[in-house]
């Protein structure tokens, strides 16, 4: 398990890797405090070619998230639940806000997985 401690230097409203992109439903400016990577799934192995999961995320006051929802994935199902266990893992920066609504997509390519 890949893990990548973000410094929260600088507020922004989307970030853009190469493993998951996250975007603030409103504009609002975040920071990304703890992000783990999802592992490439076994049963997938034969799998060539890139791939997507993207979720619709609730965040607390305190930067966890509480609620997700799958919108879209492709191949269907193969990384829903690798994303999944990464994403429960994440941690945001904290807000005044009681609850912060996030877009999350993370991408899957056979050529950048170890």
């Amino acid at each position: 398990m890949m893990i990548e401690l973000v410094l929260a230097s600088t507020l922004v409203s989307f970030v853009n890797t190469e493993m998951y992109e996250v975007d603030s439903c409103i504009g609002e400016q975040f920071a990304l405090i703890e992000v783990v990577n999802p592992q490439w799934p076994i049963h997938s192995e034969r799998f060539s070619g890139v791939g997507y999961v993207d979720f619709r995320v609730t965040v607390n006051s305190e930067g966890k998230v509480v609620e997700h929802q799958i919108t879209r994935s492709q191949p269907r199902r193969i990384f829903d639940k690798q994303s999944l266990r990464a994403l429960k893992k994440w941690k945001f920066d904290s807000s005044k806000h009681e609850e912060r609504c996030f877009d999350v997509t993370f991408k899957y390519d056979s050529d950048k997985f170890e």
